[in-house]
């Protein structure tokens, strides 16, 4: 596993220094420490077969690529060679990415401003115009880390595109495939190419590149970066989390914890799943009143109330996690009204709920609303989960954290 996984390689040590008490624990405790060791072991070893078979080849494993594509282009190479890994791999970002290019929009400003480009770009993608869509996914992505860095472009000498504990860090990720697409093209080439050499497309010299394998790694490549930046900006909160968890806290302060653990254990144990019937339990349009035994639903009604009245401050707080990408309320706020000064709210209703755990409910809502003329009405999913200031999962009965939105399936909020 690469060094610069720092987290993954810190969890398989403390397992390995577990093992050597384990035989105080009880048999289930025993498998169940084996059986993580066994998934994290599989997990390190899936993830270094896919950067040593494909890497070569244009392809990267990023931090939000499907564990399952990886698993699959890997038994397909190992099975019958680079062309069949690379078949599962052309299969799912020539169909399966259409329902997930909404994240792009997500995880990066850069990326956000550009989401028409982006659109247009897979629009030619999906129709097979790849002599379109090649030159206008590398030109997104140099501007997009040009804005990011502020002084160069993705292909530019001198750009650092790593970042601290993630996979597109490594050193098979984006520094790789940098150094493979920007290779020199100093003649004129009629010969088909499967890599998306940046000089040669753009300053007119490799004349063959328009096919699904260049358009397809320049959509990988787009979402590796993407997912570079969003890393690069929590870098370092997450080495501050790293540092506090690689130094133990002093024997009064554990103790505490432990005392602490044993309550919410019990908490846990004694909480109880509830079937919730709309129009019995609760409204589908409830007020916030009728939430007090439902107090993860105060977060929908709010937000749609303040979607209603145009107050874009506090729909962004309660929307935080769609924002994300931003680093102050202010900005959030600001991309709030981008994406929804144009909406007009005509109604909402709850569909569905379903409490999955202490502190975690899923909630279906169905909304209607107008965009010019255009009126549009879509199915919404969220999770509500209680979380703490950092956003670790925190006990509604400590009263520590605040019940918060999490969007799950909302790409409808996106159409215009």
């Amino acid at each position: 596993m690469d060094d610069n996984l720092h987290s993954l390689n810190k969890l398989q040590n403390d397992i390995k220094t577990a093992r050597w008490i384990s035989w105080l624990l009880p048999k289930e405790k025993r498998q169940e420490l084996k059986n993580i060791e066994m998934q994290l072991k599989h997990m390190s070893e899936m993830i270094d077969s896919f950067n040593t078979y494909f890497s070569e080849y244009g392809w990267c494993a990023y931090d939000s690529m499907s564990t399952m594509l990886i698993e699959r282009a890997n038994k397909a190479f190992e099975k019958d060679g680079i062309d069949a890994g690379e078949q599962v791999l052309l299969e799912y970002y020539n169909n399966d990415v259409k329902n997930i290019i909404h994240w792009l929009k997500a995880k990066a400003k850069p990326f956000m401003e550009r989401y028409d480009l982006i659109q247009k770009a897979f629009d030619d993608h999906f129709s097979g115009r790849y002599y379109a869509s090649v030159p206008l996914f590398l030109i997104i992505i140099d501007g997009a880390v040009n804005d990011y860095t502020k002084s160069k472009g993705f292909f530019a000498e001198g750009t650092d595109v790593t970042a601290w504990d993630c996979l597109v860090g490594c050193s098979y990720g984006l520094t790789k495939l940098k150094s493979i697409f920007n290779k020199g093209r100093n003649k004129t080439s009629h010969e088909e190419i499967r890599l998306p050499y940046r000089n040669g497309i753009l300053h007119g010299r490799d004349l063959n590149y328009g096919n699904e394998y260049v358009s397809c790694k320049c959509i990988a490549l787009m979402f590796a970066v993407a997912d570079w930046m969003n890393m690069k900006d929590s870098e370092e909160k997450r080495k501050e989390k790293y540092e506090k968890e690689t130094n133990p806290p002093p024997i009064s302060e554990s103790i505490k914890k432990m005392q602490q653990n044993a309550i919410d254990r019990e908490e846990i144990n004694n909480w109880k799943r509830r079937e919730v019937f709309i129009g019995t339990d609760i409204s589908a349009t409830p007020t916030i009143g009728e939430c007090e035994n439902y107090p993860y639903i105060v977060p929908i009604v709010a937000s749609f109330t303040a979607w209603k009245k145009k107050n874009y401050g506090e729909l962004s707080r309660l929307f935080k996690n769609i924002f994300s990408y931003e680093s102050s309320d202010k900005k959030r706020a600001g991309e709030c009204r981008k994406m929804f000064g144009s909406k007009e709210l005509i109604s909402f209703e709850i569909r569905e709920i379903e409490e999955r755990g202490c502190t975690l409910s899923r909630i279906l809502v169905h909304a209607e609303w107008k965009t010019g003329d255009a009126t549009f009405s879509e199915p919404l999913e969220f999770g509500c989960a209680y979380q703490d200031e950092n956003d670790r999962i925190a006990y509604p009965w400590r009263g520590n954290g605040c019940w918060t939105l999490i969007p799950w399936k909302i790409q409808g909020l996106y159409k215009q």
